[in-house]
């Protein structure tokens, strides 16, 4: 995606002595308590979170064709996430492999967009995580294909989106057969997810490697066109994140989500895109 665009979400609108032991209770009861989600000085004054946001992973994040505003999971949680700390959010529209570099470049304040919290990212950003996210292979429903691992994919095209957690993996199983001196997958590195679907669903890549979450949701919207041609297998756990400069940030994520699992609205987020397997407790 050569530019950007924003959108803004509305808020989802036993001690001896009476004194030492008060001081005791007293802090217990700090040291127990979970402290508020605050927002930091710079976003309370603007009184928005902006994140960096591929809007091209149905449904984790898409743009309705209808209004043109961003939807899906991330997207409300997002919104959620900064009502805890009573401001909006907003989402900046950037390529999957640009995310981290415009984070950096502080076009955004944090990044939701389905990203995986992998050790060679946290060297860069800390992550505060809410999903866990199953992978599998995905056909058309019409294809006779199964696989049970990723190596099972010798010879065959299979589209990923570029810089994804997935796209990783695809690229290890290379390594194994080539090791092997097996073919390798002729791997279909994609600017968006949505790119990388549609090179399944138009005939010109044999497998899709994405969520499972994403098979259930894109047969809701036409029925009887894909299905999935492989176990689970494998889980990646997805997180916010943010710049390790930006802690108080990172902190306010932590007690927001603390609060919406206290208040019911992290479930109820989960619940309202069929995503309940996928929640972290």
């Amino acid at each position: 995606m050569g530019g950007w665009k924003m959108w803004t979400i509305g808020r989802i609108d036993r001690l001896c002595g009476t004194g030492l032991a008060g001081l005791a209770l007293g802090v217990m009861m700090a040291s127990g308590a979970q402290a508020a989600p605050k927002a930091p000085e710079n976003i309370a004054k603007a009184g928005k979170i902006v994140f960096c946001t591929e809007l091209a992973y149905a449904p984790w994040e898409m743009v309705n064709p209808d209004t043109q505003a961003p939807e899906g999971f991330d997207i409300d949680i997002a919104a959620a996430l900064a009502k805890t700390m009573g401001v909006k959010s907003e989402h900046k529209n950037i390529a999957f492999d640009g995310l981290i570099p415009a984070l950096q470049a502080g076009q955004c304040d944090a990044i939701i967009s389905g990203l995986a919290d992998k050790p060679e990212r946290r060297e860069v950003v800390d992550f505060v995580d809410y999903a866990i996210s199953g992978n599998a292979l995905i056909v058309r429903a019409k294809d006779d294909a199964a696989f049970k691992t990723l190596e099972d994919l010798s010879g065959h095209k299979v589209s990923v989106a570029v810089g994804s957690a997935l796209e990783g993996e695809l690229k290890k199983a290379n390594e194994a057969l080539k090791t092997a001196g097996k073919p390798e997958i002729n791997i279909l590195s994609l600017q968006s997810g949505t790119d990388a679907f549609q090179q399944l669903t138009a005939g010109l890549a044999d497998v899709y490697l994405g969520s499972t979450d994403q098979a259930g949701y894109f047969n809701k919207q036409k029925p009887g066109l894909l299905k999935l041609a492989s176990p689970q297998l494998f889980s990646l756990t997805i997180g916010v994140a943010t710049l390790k400069k930006d802690k108080e940030l990172h902190d306010a994520f932590e007690a927001g989500l603390k609060e919406m699992r206290d208040t019911g609205e992290y479930k109820k987020i989960l619940d309202a895109w069929g995503f309940e397997a996928m929640g972290i407790q």
